[in-house]
């Protein structure tokens, strides 16, 4: 009987030592899960502030589930929805109802490839706006299984601004044609005036009569002049390009400067060693080569000089004309380049924004800066012509 009653003792110090050991691991135990749950949250939180802080609104989607499991909060800004909603009510066929074929084709390459782009889906927002968007998705594992991570941008500004480029681009080509046939009306009529003055001029007139005739000369000269500037601004730029050493043009532009513009300032020309080669128009670069310098010339008096200098910059060409005349107010230099504004007697303000418009139909850039100590530059830049196209 002792025995057994030793026995039972021993049974029942075992268990409750058993006991105590499961107590010991179950503690143990959530320690440690404890400590995986703040290592993999220390670990998640960079990757959290990304995911937070994107411009692009970013989900996470069970395409078999059609289910949405995390959201960024660009992504509650772009659909209207709050997180809540987005992981707990809204599905993904929701926000793409009307075009579920062409998710399903997209979702099953993103599957197949591992990843992939388009631009052919809008989104739907809560307050049942459209919007269009661009997509690009990845696989990934989320909570053990494949997922597919999207990040979201909003091309609706984009689409409206592409939109808008094209509506003026097409206004101004009606423009320019309905500008074209006006200036071919009133400048054949005018060439006859033109002739029939520079007729009189050879009759001997009283001085009087005289100086009115010089007068409508000039003026319809000065008329002429005008209807070609409007000519040239809304003519369309078409560029015939060739391979073009601009150390070259600048030489033979200045030939025409000092014969054909009666420049009599001293320009002096700074150039490369070796050939600066651009792909161009000759023509239309010494139209605005000549324009710069002509207004160089006329900010100035005649003693002082004008500096064209040419040099290369890596993979671009830099031309500048600069002088030292009267500083530019900062108010007008925006106003510059835009067309019928002038600072001028004459003209109607149209060499430098037709300068600017040829300059950037060569995928150049053009920019003018005047200070009160340096005078005024205008800076323009060129693409380096490749080798394949010398």
């Amino acid at each position: 009987m002792s025995s057994f009653l030793q026995s039972a003792k021993n049974i029942s110090s075992r268990e409750n030592q058993l006991q105590q050991r499961i107590t010991e691991l179950e503690e143990e135990n959530q320690q440690l899960k404890q400590q995986l749950a703040t290592e993999a949250t220390a670990n998640d939180q960079p990757f959290r502030k990304i995911f937070n802080a994107s411009n692009d609104a970013i989900l996470v989607i069970d395409p078999s589930a059609d289910q949405i499991l995390e959201a960024n909060p660009q992504a509650e800004k772009l659909l209207g929805y709050s997180r809540d909603e987005l992981l707990n009510s809204v599905s993904v066929s929701k926000i793409h109802p009307e075009e579920m074929p062409q998710l399903m084709a997209f979702t099953r390459n993103i599957i197949a490839v591992g990843q992939g782009w388009t631009n052919e889906l809008s989104c739907l927002t809560k307050s049942g706006e459209k919007r269009p968007s661009e997509i690009s998705a990845t696989v990934v594992y989320f909570q053990n299984r494949p997922c597919i991570i999207a990040l979201v941008r909003d091309i609706s500004e984009r689409l409206k601004a592409q939109k808008e480029a094209i509506e003026a681009t097409e206004a101004l080509a009606e423009l320019g044609e309905l500008t074209s046939m006006i200036v071919h009306e009133i400048r054949n009529p005018l060439t006859t005036v033109l002739m029939g003055l520079e007729a009189l001029q050879k009759i001997e007139l009283p001085p009087r009569d005289k100086a009115r005739l010089e007068l409508a000369s000039e003026e319809a000269q000065r008329l002429q002049s005008l209807l070609e500037e409007i000519r040239l601004y809304t003519k369309p730029q078409l560029v015939e390009k060739e391979t073009i050493d601009l150390n070259q043009l600048a030489q033979d532009v200045l030939e025409i400067i000092y014969n054909q513009f009666s420049v009599q300032h001293d320009i002096q020309l700074i150039t490369m060693s070796e050939p600066v080669k651009v792909l161009g128009d000759q023509s239309k670069l010494k139209q605005v080569f000549i324009n710069l310098i002509t207004n160089a010339g006329e900010a100035v008096e005649t003693d002082e000089p004008i500096t064209w200098k040419i040099e290369r910059e890596k993979e671009k060409v830099k031309v500048q004309v600069h002088n030292y005349g009267s500083p530019i107010p900062p108010e007008i230099l925006p106003k510059l380049t835009k067309p019928f504004f002038t600072t001028k007697s004459s003209g109607m303000g149209l060499g430098l924004p037709i300068a600017k418009r040829i300059v950037e139909s060569h995928q150049g850039n053009f920019s003018i800066e005047s200070h009160q100590m340096e005078g005024t530059t205008i800076t323009l830049s060129f693409p380096v012509a490749s080798a394949e196209e010398n």
